[in-house]
């Protein structure tokens, strides 16, 4: 019995709650109804146009009134009152219709007002002279329906509470595993109206108030300053890959974060239920979209690297898949740090973040365990005196441990009752932060690259869990067992070593290479793990042989120094002749010795192909 706490009891960033999706998600549910009753500038043109005020207004009189000249201004225009309506005061005259007083317009510009006056406060609002205390609040909060202010993509923006959004919600679902409230776990699937083709994801960060104390009540806020700060730093981070910003704005005591892609499905959805959708494609197109995962993933998570941030947070539910195009991304950087900053301590606005959005490094997420790599976590044995609460019992070898949500920080244990009934002490898995974060990212990326290329071979993920955990079952116990990788890595090994069996009856150069991969991420031993961008770059020759003569492979062909994508890189493929994979996969497959990132490794191709250019190598 053992408590499961992360390895780095650290606060996570804000960057791990705009990209968290680590709860319970497969599609998004149906759409919901759409309410959204909003103006912007097209609408308002279009809709205000002379035969609409003219229907408008119901009285003749008002009608004539229409095409005399202005009352006011001593004569200095000679604008009718159609006129004026049309140049000035269009969003006026579409209010007043709403309130069933159209006619009220002229004493609006006789009055000298226009729609530049807008908007107005409730006081204001008295001097219109709208007749009754009642329609003139209507005014007050009608106004800004006609008031819309579009949100601007790479931009923070503030809205007043009453001011319209100009975003159609199509779906939302409430994350389980928030640990705040259902409005801060929120996650909606959106577009822009004008824009319905294209979708969004929008999630909500609680922000503190002006007189709020220590970030709000229980620290669960952050300040709007930190909250654009965070913001404007994150904008750094761009990659095809890697689920972004593309606006944010502030309302009503909580700020919105609009992420694009928008979210489909999780990889554990599709591992564990594969849409029909996918069933339907060519086998050819499958599995050149799956070795394109391998080097898109890889990629991305050698960018961040590159950058000086550790992903941390590496596992299925952290992966999201467009179900059109396929593409993979990440969209939750879990714990992501700065690689060369000290360990922050644990209070600030991250954490508050990553605890209402279920995913805190001080929850048990038994996933991210089962993910991380061994130096993550160890064993403890504790003394105990006393049985703790119930909870969800993980067994692992002849004893078992039990997960729960207590901190990190928690030094207590938990008491497993022996077959004589007497207690016995277990301990609980924790560990010191690693000392290189982003070779312990490898590891986890090497346990995806597992399931993906499982999933390849129509293994199915259930199948691959039990036999992970074969050697830590216990025929009378009712808990699951331990299936984590790091604790079962001769089961691990073993499942490989199954898989590159099947490639003696039918061969497989590509899925052998790939498993070679995949083999040295999973080393127990952090430093025979390679690097994040000598992964991408091997992975980069086994999908440009997967994809010859076929297509492109997905963000490779950045890679390549000198020559051109569409003669340079493919032609030297299509003449027969893989001296880069020779030189690269092949050779590297039993040295780990560190490239230069300013090293570049020459390559020719014999054949019609001619040179083959160069093609930047860096290892982390």
């Amino acid at each position: 019995m053992a408590t499961l706490t992360r390895a780095d009891p650290h606060r996570a960033d804000l960057f791990h709650s705009m990209y968290g999706y680590s709860g319970p998600s497969i599609a998004l549910p149906p759409p919901v109804l759409l309410t959204s009753t909003w103006w912007d500038e097209q609408k308002i043109q279009e809709t205000a146009n002379p035969r609409f005020i003219r229907q408008a207004l119901h009285s003749p009189s008002s009608k004539k009134r229409l095409d005399e000249q202005l009352q006011f201004g001593e004569g200095l225009t000679e604008s009718t009152y159609l006129e004026w309506i049309l140049e000035h005061t269009r969003k006026f005259f579409l209010i007043l219709v709403e309130l069933n007083c159209a006619e009220m317009i002229f004493e609006i510009i006789d009055g000298s007002w226009d729609d530049e006056d807008l908007p107005l406060s409730l006081r204001t609002v008295e001097r219109l002279g709208l007749g009754s205390a009642g329609v003139e609040r209507k005014f007050a909060k009608k106004q800004y329906a006609y008031l819309v202010r579009e949100l601007v993509p790479g931009e923070t923006m503030e809205y007043l509470d009453e001011e319209v959004v100009p975003l159609e919600v199509i779906s939302r679902r409430v994350s389980t595993a928030s640990g705040g409230t259902a409005k801060a776990g929120l996650v909606e699937k959106v577009y822009f109206p004008r824009q319905r083709e294209v979708c969004y994801s929008r999630r909500r960060v609680p922000l503190s108030r002006e007189g709020d104390e220590d970030g709000g009540v229980g620290g669960n806020r952050m300040s709007p300053a930190s909250f654009i700060a965070e913001i404007s730093r994150l904008g750094s981070i761009d990659h095809a890959h890697i689920v972004s910003i593309y606006t944010s704005y502030m309302q009503d005591g909580y700020g919105y974060l609009v992420l694009s892609p928008c979210i489909d499905l999780t990889l554990k959805s599709f591992l564990h239920s594969t849409p029909p959708a996918w069933k339907s494609q060519p086998k050819d197109k499958r599995r050149r979209i799956i070795f394109n995962w391998l080097h898109c993933l890889a990629d991305a998570l050698a960018y961040l690297h590159e950058k000086g941030i550790s992903h941390g947070d590496i596992k299925p539910s952290s992966l999201i898949i467009q179900a059109t195009t396929y593409k993979i991304f990440f969209a939750d950087t879990g714990n992501s740090k700065r690689l060369d900053s000290s360990p922050p301590s644990t209070a600030g606005p991250s954490s508050f973040l990553s605890r209402q959005f279920g995913t805190s490094p001080v929850s048990a997420d038994v996933e991210a365990y089962e993910y991380g790599a061994p130096e993550l976590w160890q064993r403890i044995l504790t003394p105990h005196e006393s049985p703790p609460p119930p909870t969800n019992t993980v067994f692992s070898g002849r004893s078992y441990r039990k997960a729960s949500t207590q901190s990190a920080n928690s030094n207590s244990s938990e008491e497993a009752p022996s077959p004589s009934s007497t207690n016995i002490s277990v301990g609980h898995w924790s560990s010191a932060t690693p000392a290189h974060p982003a070779i312990s990212d490898m590891f986890s990326l090497g346990c995806i690259y597992l399931d993906i290329l499982s999933f390849k071979q129509k293994r199915k993920t259930t199948a691959f869990i039990s036999h992970r955990s074969a050697k830590n079952r216990r025929p009378r116990e009712s808990g699951p067992p331990d299936a984590s990788f790091h604790a079962n890595l001769g089961q691990v090994d073993s499942w490989i070593s199954g898989l590159l069996k099947e490639t003696k009856k039918k061969p497989d150069e590509s899925l052998v290479e790939a498993l070679s991969v995949t083999r040295r991420m999973l080393s127990r031993n952090p430093g025979a793990r390679p690097g994040g961008r000598r992964v991408a770059d091997e992975c980069y020759t086994i999908v440009g042989d997967v994809c010859i003569g076929v297509e492109t492979p997905c963000c490779g062909v950045h890679n390549v120094v000198s020559g051109n994508a569409e003669g340079g890189v493919f032609g030297r493929w299509g003449a027969g002749n893989l001296a880069l994979k020779t030189q690269t996969s092949r050779s590297s497959a039993g040295s780990e010795g560190q490239l230069s990132k300013r090293s570049t490794i020459q390559t020719t191709a014999s054949g019609s192909s001619g040179s083959m250019g160069s093609r930047r190598w860096v290892a982390i």
